[in-house]
């Protein structure tokens, strides 16, 4: 399988020059306005928190970007079905509704309750406990699975507490 050379900026292919379809295995498979097939590409947000209907680029498995989509609220149908079902697969970030509890020391227990239900992980360290600018908090465990807190200000002065303590 050849890659089709990277298209400059802004000169990516037309949603009508290109297609994207679900494989036999499940993979997605993209065919160029070219006629060239690539199988296996993934979708990739370009700001999945904080943009998370925004842009989303097609890449190869040489990691050659096939497509880019500004905004997927622009892509016509089934194009942004197929996107947003392979994203939501890739884009796992549990988001944490309760703080049950965190151990003291590294790597610290926590103890959470999210919107998949209840979890057990570890955090090494304090720096992998991130605050944002819109009062949420990224945390990523030592698994490098990444837990979002989208509003430090709705929980309690005690789980509050917790994360000011883990910080």
């Amino acid at each position: 399988m050849t890659a089709s050379p990277v298209p400059p900026p802004g000169d990516f292919p037309a949603f009508a020059s290109y297609r994207l379809e679900q494989s036999g295995h499940g993979r997605l498979r993209f065919t160029g306005s070219d006629g060239v097939m690539h199988d296996n590409v993934d979708v990739i947000h370009a700001f999945p928190v904080s943009a998370p209907q925004g842009a989303v680029a097609i890449i190869a498995t040489d990691g050659t970007e096939l497509a880019w989509i500004e905004s997927l609220e622009t892509a016509p149908e089934p194009l942004r079905t197929t996107l947003e079902r392979e994203l939501s697969v890739r884009e796992f970030l549990p988001v944490i509704d309760r703080i049950e509890g965190v151990s003291d020391g590294e790597p610290a227990d926590w103890t959470v309750a999210t919107d998949r239900g209840p979890r057990r992980f570890k955090v090494a360290h304090a720096d992998d406990i991130v605050r944002c600018g819109d009062d949420s908090v990224l945390i990523t465990d030592t698994d490098g699975i990444r837990y979002r807190i989208p509003a430090v200000a709705r929980l309690t002065t005690r789980e509050r507490h917790l994360i000011d303590k883990a910080t």
